[in-house]
């Protein structure tokens, strides 16, 4: 995960809805509900991304600029427009172009420039179409005089001020084209707003708290499968223990035993994991020699800790730390990175489980051994074929799912300048002792024993290393040149910038080419490294990458070169992430997190892809998959994640409720369902040629 979240809400398209004056209408009036935002007396046109636009009588036309991603047309208005229980924005838009492209939209407030009611849609040649996107609100925001909630992203108003009581206009609309090859032509018709009463605003006061209940649920609002009761707890346990003896294999037809289809064609069978590209699709092949595609969850465990401490009127019921029961719910954990308001100059925090509480309540002191099973027998019965990162080493020693494994580079030097590592400096792939201390670091992954475990799908090194902003190199020259003199890299480049332009060179005389070189051999040496670190350590074992979340084209390279998959973690509607380069070595790729949420079942924060309820969630969890299964590079796609996270965040202050389960253990049907109707599907579907 990521750790400034605010920074990816273009990519994540959210709506965010506060209470305002009423919706304005063409030249300001609302008619029947329906606001007209364009054409209107008050709207200006603004290229967007090297677009350029005219008006032909009411029609905006768009011109798009080869190779950008938001090429396009801003629509600025006059007076901001004021999101009131808006309920959708609608664009009529035009493809003028003679072959299918992709388009998008979003709002923008200038504040903290959110974004608002957003879409991505698909246009067929010179097809015209109207396309509506619903609100989908990242969270609920306080009413004017609230008081913050500490310790959550979105809620505390010291460490995030611009987040509370904030984006409730709408200064400008963008309407663009995916990255397009060449030259291409769209028009904007109009653009709509629909008002309809919605209510996503907290009154935060004295009355509000406690909000947390006994078994760790939000207190004010009630949804499908809430928990009242300890005797609700206890019965909705055996419904679901009765649903998994009932049906105990998994729904994916020819299934083997690890997930792959034994009903479909015998490749060669190693004894490992491995890929191949077969009938002109990459896949993964497991141990028995099928094909094999890791329909995953990540964080396959328990661990619901949420801070305590300076926070205690939150909660409804806390026991004591000496209870026979819950004492070991209770943990002192060092202060992380995040909500510093908070607990900035404090060494530990103590935390209270409540999924953990809840399992004790159910099974008492040996709730461990059958929690294990019960994940097992969960992603066996549910069509989930694999386990993602960061999931119990317990449950992923059991050698019962197949499981990635990961390591990070902890103990490695790191360059020094880089201002915008998301959960570490990038290392110093110039340090003498950076082979040698990778290989240190390759021998303590989670699971020792995934070194050689048939289980074991491969391994992730490192998550959301930062590459760079915008595809471009110059964060990463940026961190070299910004560490101490004594840093290796920045030694190493100096010494190459005075070879190429004389002894009296400088990092001023650096031209594009000399960093984009340097910041190629970085990524060059990075791969190589950890390839040959692994190859070492766990001969055969696939290396899975860093799990990208921005990069460049000389990155991705690399990382096509070295890695047996290149990994994304790609929080979108659909499975779009930045692939290799054309140029690259062909290697096939997985997308380690995805997720959609929603603030219908007890949430107080929809996650990084948010949704209208629980209905739009599963529509767009099976439509990312079924994208999935149709790109012929991806071998797999993990959720993030297994259970949701504390109503009152983790100690990184993320609160994002998007599990399969809740915190009383409960399955969301509707995910359940829905996951075996993907695995159904799973390879029959996606095995065609």
């Amino acid at each position: 995960m990521i750790k400034n979240r605010r920074l990816l809400i273009p990519v994540l398209f959210a709506v965010v809805l506060t209470v305002g004056a009423e919706v304005p209408g063409k030249d300001g009036v609302a008619v029947n509900g329906i606001s007209q935002l364009f054409p209107a007396a008050d709207v200006k046109l603004e290229p967007n991304d090297g677009g350029a636009v005219r008006m032909e009588g009411d029609v905006a036309v768009v011109d798009v600029a080869p190779e950008r991603s938001f090429s396009g047309a801003k629509f600025v208005f006059g007076k901001p427009f004021a999101f009131i229980d808006c309920r959708t924005v609608s664009v009529e838009i035009s493809n003028r172009t003679d072959r299918a492209m992709g388009f998008g939209f979003y709002g923008i407030h200038r504040g903290d420039y959110t974004w608002y009611a957003a879409q991505r849609f698909r246009l067929e040649p010179n097809q015209s179409k109207v396309v509506t996107a619903l609100n989908r609100p990242k969270s609920y925001v306080l009413s004017p005089g609230s008081q913050a909630i500490p310790g959550l992203i979105g809620y505390d108003a010291k460490s995030f001020p611009n987040s509370v009581n904030k984006s409730s206009t709408i200064d400008f609309f963008v309407v663009f084209c995916d990255r397009q090859n060449s030259p291409a032509q769209f028009d904007v018709k109009c653009i709509r707003a629909d008002s309809g009463k919605q209510s996503f605003t907290l009154d935060v006061n004295d009355k509000f708290f406690p909000f947390v209940d006994e078994f760790g649920q939000y207190m004010h609002a009630d949804w499908p499968g809430k928990v009242h009761s300890l005797e609700e707890l206890m019965a909705s346990a055996k419904a679901e223990e009765a649903a998994l003896l009932s049906e105990p294999e998994s729904p994916i037809p020819g299934v083997d035993r690890f997930g792959g289809w034994g009903a479909g064609p015998q490749l060669k069978a190693t004894g490992m994991f491995r890929t191949e590209k077969w009938n002109g699709r990459w896949w993964l092949v497991d141990p028995d020699g099928h094909i094999f595609f890791s329909l995953g969850c990540n964080y396959v465990r328990l661990l619901c800790r949420t801070p305590v401490a300076r926070r205690e009127r939150f909660f409804s019921w806390l026991p004591s730390r000496e209870d026979p029961l819950f004492a070991d719910c209770w943990k002192d954990e060092k202060f992380n990175w995040h909500v510093d308001s908070l607990y900035k100059g404090v060494d530990t925090v103590p935390q209270f489980d409540f999924a953990k509480a809840n399992q004790k309540r159910l099974y008492g002191e040996d709730w461990k051994e059958k929690f294990i099973d019960r994940q097992h027998r969960r992603m066996r019965s549910w069509g989930f074929t694999s386990m993602g990162n960061w999931s119990d080493p317990e449950i992923m020693a059991a050698s019962r799912t197949p499981y990635v494994d990961n390591f990070n580079l902890d103990g490695v030097r790191k360059l020094e300048g880089d201002k915008h590592g998301m959960w570490r400096k990038f290392p110093d792939v110039f340090a003498p002792d950076f082979a040698s201390n990778l290989v240190q670091r390759a021998l303590t992954t989670r699971t020792p024993k995934s070194r050689t475990d048939p289980w074991c799908i491969g391994w992730f090194v490192e998550n959301e290393l930062h590459w760079g902003r915008g595809n471009k190199t110059d964060d990463m020259i940026d961190a070299v040149v910004g560490s101490p003199d004594d840093q290796p890299a920045k030694v190493e480049y100096l010494r190459r910038l005075k070879a190429a332009h004389g002894e009296d060179a400088t990092f001023e005389s650096a031209t594009a080419k000399d960093k984009d070189d340097f910041a190629a051999d970085i990524a060059e040496r990075y791969f190589s490294t950890v390839k040959q670190a692994i190859e070492q350590v766990a001969p055969g074992r696939l290396y899975l990458g860093c799990r990208f979340h921005n990069s460049y084209p000389a990155a991705l390279r690399a990382a096509a070169k070295y890695c047996d998959v290149v990994s994304f973690n790609c929080y979108r509607d659909l499975p779009e992430t930045h692939r290799p380069p054309a140029d690259a070595v062909d290697k096939p790729t997985i997308i380690g997190e995805f997720h959609f949420g929603s603030l219908d079942r007890g949430s107080l924060h929809a996650g990084l892809v948010p949704c209208c309820d629980m209905k739009d969630r599963i529509e767009h969890y099976k439509a990312y998959v079924r994208a999935a299964l149709k790109d012929r590079n991806l071998v797999g796609v993990h959720w993030f994640f297994w259970s949701d996270m504390p109503l009152t965040g983790w100690m990184d202050g993320e609160d994002f409720m998007t599990g399969v389960l809740t915190v009383t253990d409960t399955p969301y049907p509707e995910m359940v369902e829905a996951t075996r109707e993907l695995a159904r599907e799973l390879y029959p579907q996606s095995a065609r040629p």
